[in-house]
């Protein structure tokens, strides 16, 4: 059952209810192409690119990852896994903005990891939320954690479309504490699917290249025979124990704003804490990161992370 969308009421950040913050912005962007993350204006740290390790790897497949490094940390920073968007069956670890939000994380301080993983139709659900929790594995590793300088208590990840799905899904797999094994510790999710059952085209108007990527993802020809789509949705997994989530998206975007304030809703029922941001604009994904967007990433990281 989809807990109903309550109206988010506006409060100060670190409150347990829903934040619902609604940002004019003067120039809307084409629904499915990225803007590059904007560079802060002073006080950026050095960065160090590590590019193309190996994650992870069978007898098929080496993922891999990009390293975005502060180089003037003093002590373990927080680690910020970045999830690109691509509707599952494109993409890489540096594009969709995903390279240029890896480096922004970075100047702001803390270490950023922006990862490939298995993509559709040749690979379907769950193998990208495997692949971002054998992410998350590698770096809570103690080789890993003396050589990137990182706290493996402090592990979070910020999506973009399909990657916020996938991000969203490793959030709230599993229960207890969010410092051991694939746990997140906090999730940001730009403009994320949250209910991919036959209820979830029931929350706004899901456009017909949405669905059918969300279709590609499950591999299932049709909403009405897809049993995965309820497992596979994030919000049938919420419990207590899951990390703060924040949940942005854009009024008149690819994913329609009823599904992240159905999850942000189901969050909040489960106690735990959530805080939901509606742009007023088409933008979608790493598009969606104006300034005072990235303020609020910045922040619910600092705060929760």
């Amino acid at each position: 059952m989809i807990p109903p969308a309550t109206p988010g009421r506006a409060r100060r950040r670190g409150a347990p209810l829903i934040a619902l913050v609604a940002i004019t912005l003067s120039a809307a962007l084409n629904a499915c192409s990225p803007a590059p993350a904007e560079r802060p204006d002073s006080g950026a740290a050095d960065v160090e690119i590590q590019e193309g390790l190996t994650y992870w790897s069978d007898d098929e497949v080496d993922l891999k990852l990009d390293a975005c490094l502060p180089t003037d940390a003093e002590e373990p920073t927080r680690a910020v896994v970045i999830v690109h968007g691509g509707g599952f069956t494109e993409g890489d670890r540096a594009s969709g903005g995903a390279r240029e939000l890896c480096e922004l994380t970075a100047e702001l301080g803390q270490a950023a990891f922006s990862i490939d993983y298995r993509l559709a139709p040749e690979y379907t659900f769950p193998a990208q939320v495997d692949d971002l929790a054998n992410a998350v594995r590698w770096l809570r590793e103690p080789a890993q954690v003396e050589r990137f300088g990182i706290d493996p208590a402090r592990i979070g990840a910020i999506g973009s479309s399909a990657g916020a799905i996938i991000a969203q899904s490793l959030a709230t797999r599993g229960e207890g504490p969010l410092d051991t094994g694939e746990r997140l510790a906090a999730v940001v999710s730009l403009s994320g699917v949250s209910v991919m059952s036959p209820e979830g085209l029931e929350l706004g108007e899901p456009s017909e290249q949405a669905v059918e990527l969300v279709l590609n993802y499950l591999g299932c020809s049709s909403a009405a025979d897809c049993p995965q789509s309820v497992p596979a949705s994030p919000i049938t997994g919420v419990d207590p124990s899951d990390p703060p989530m924040l949940l942005v998206n854009g009024t008149d975007e690819l994913v329609p704003e009823e599904q992240a304030a159905a999850m942000a809703a189901a969050l909040e029922a489960a106690d735990v804490p959530a805080e939901l941001l509606v742009v007023d604009t088409q933008r979608h994904g790493t598009a969606l990161l104006s300034t005072e967007v990235r303020e609020e990433v910045r922040s619910f990281l600092g705060d929760h992370l």
